[in-house]
């Protein structure tokens, strides 16, 4: 019988950390945590084999952790999360504190690794590219030039660039993935997917309400499918790239109203235009699909009915 491999989730206690959890198979893998925000509320109906209440930050603590086991494979999720309204508004809030969480939490992770035979899974994001007006064709390759055009973005260039450091000079493996805007059950922070969110549950619900949203486009992926490219990147027998661009639904919050709308049967939920807001490139994920055989499941009316099942109300 072959013996379990050994995974750390980084960033285990928030929200894509809690959907990988969910989407791992227990009896192939023994699962550890690292979080400064650990939550065992949340984490009580996982069997957790290691739980390190700490930031990668912290030299003494994360020696500890990385010395605990011989880990297989790291997955790498810590982000700034400041106040609790989204990533974007964080790194504006406090860039000093993006940078140091987004890229010198990574980069003093990686090279405490680099003598290690990790295989390392982190999640970039799609605003490494910047908005789609700086790009000719809307349609973004892996290897098109970066623009980023906020704050946030330009920590996940320079995580990035620090990613292929390590790669080229270290032999390291490690796989990057640039997520669009995540959505699904159990986000909770007030950022650009709140306001879906809201949606949700107002349909759960039955409620009436008005959301304040931007009427530009909206490039989203459903929780289960943005844990599923990580489960698949474990596994995966392929030599991996050092980056990908994620697959995603176009959609607006119009949109996502009315599906909403029609598949609760009400027309409770209404869209507040509050004007113009940010538009990202369409990333092409041709070589994601063929190199990890990963599509999305969760189409636009099937991610609703499962969010409307799985959402606590």
């Amino acid at each position: 019988m072959l013996s379990e491999k050994q995974i750390l989730i980084i960033g285990g206690n928030g929200f894509l950390g809690q959907g990988i959890l969910q989407a791992i198979p227990n009896k192939k893998y023994k699962i550890s945590i690292l979080d400064p925000f650990l939550d065992h509320k949340n984490l009580k109906q996982y069997k957790i084999k290691h739980l390190f209440k700490c930031s990668t930050l912290n030299d003494k603590d994360i020696n500890h952790a990385l010395k605990k086991e011989e880990w297989d494979y790291i997955i790498y999720l810590a982000a700034f999360g400041g106040n609790g309204n989204g990533l974007l508004k964080a790194a504006n809030e406090d860039f000093n504190k993006a940078v140091n969480i987004n890229v010198t939490g990574f980069a003093n992770l990686l090279n405490k690794l680099k003598n290690k035979n990790a295989k390392i899974i982190w999640s970039s994001s799609t605003v490494v590219f910047g908005e789609e007006r700086f790009y000719k064709n809307k349609t973004v390759k892996i290897n098109s030039i970066l623009k980023p055009s906020t704050n946030y973005g330009l920590t996940k260039l320079m995580a990035e660039e620090v990613a292929n450091f390590y790669i080229k000079n270290y032999n390291m493996n490690i796989t990057g993935i640039r997520l669009p805007i995540i959505i699904g059950p159990g986000l909770n922070y007030r950022g650009v997917a709140a306001g879906i969110s809201d949606m949700a549950f107002a349909s759960k619900t039955k409620s009436k309400c008005t959301i304040n949203m931007p009427s530009t486009p909206l490039d989203i992926i459903y929780i289960k499918d943005a844990s599923k490219i990580f489960v698949k990147m474990i596994s995966s027998k392929t030599i991996l790239k050092n980056i990908y661009n994620c697959s995603s639904i176009r959609t607006s919050a119009i949109k996502l109203a009315n599906n909403f709308n029609k598949i609760s049967e009400k027309k409770n939920i209404k869209i507040n235009n509050i004007g113009m807001g940010a538009t990202y490139p369409i990333m092409d994920y041709h070589i994601l699909r063929k190199d990890i055989n990963f599509s999305i499941k969760y189409t636009m009316n099937k991610l609703i009915k499962d969010w409307l099942i799985e959402i606590k109300t």
